[in-house]
């Protein structure tokens, strides 16, 4: 079944109980779309400060050093935060359990 519920949600449910469901819908959609739209604006503006830095940059990863674009450096420092930040709730959530 949808998060929306089915067609006939409305014609067994008391009045309130169906007035309650859109207004908790209607909550959640908006949260959503508030995430959404952060998630937007703030990938937006790592990409900017990504096309704005192109120069090469002297990077001394683990194994080797050597001259790479800074937006390479930038791009992956961002993907290893967002996996970082994904592991962390992940443990969060199961600790809560």
């Amino acid at each position: 079944m949808s998060r929306e519920g089915s067609e006939l949600d409305g014609l067994t449910a008391s009045p309130e109980s169906t007035a309650e469901v859109r207004s908790r819908r209607t909550g959640v959609e908006r949260r959503d779309r508030g995430r959404l739209i952060a998630a937007a604006i703030v990938g937006a503006l790592i990409a900017v400060f990504a096309v704005v830095n192109l120069g090469d940059v002297k990077v001394h990863w683990i194994f080797a050093t050597g001259q790479t674009p800074l937006i390479v450096v930038i791009a992956l420092a961002f993907v290893l935060g967002v996996i970082v930040d994904r592991l962390l709730i992940r443990a969060r959530r199961k600790r809560r359990r």
